[in-house]
């Protein structure tokens, strides 16, 4: 790699778990909200942590997103079908 393996990003990337849509599970926006505040300052990204070819294509890829839209964005999608090509899943 380029990088010799190290990233540097001024801001973190956050997992969002499936737990978000359990309210009883211990992730929530609000929780995710409150340990990473710089979400609400930045446009962001939101994609499937999957590796998926061509995932612009597909429509897997969010660029350039308020929290509000990214979330928006991100729960359309968890936990539901998606295709990829000839591949239906979860």
């Amino acid at each position: 790699e380029f990088s010799g393996g190290t990233h540097n990003y001024p801001n973190p990337g956050v997992l969002v778990s499936p737990e978000v849509l359990d309210k009883t599970s211990g992730q929530t926006w609000d929780s995710i909200l409150d340990a990473n505040p710089w979400l609400k300052e930045t446009k962001l990204v939101a994609k499937p942590d999957q590796v998926i070819k061509r995932r612009g294509k597909a429509g897997f890829l969010a660029i350039n997103k308020t929290f509000d839209e990214a979330k928006d964005w991100i729960m359309e999608r968890m936990c539901k079908e998606q295709q990829v090509e000839s591949v239906m899943g979860q």
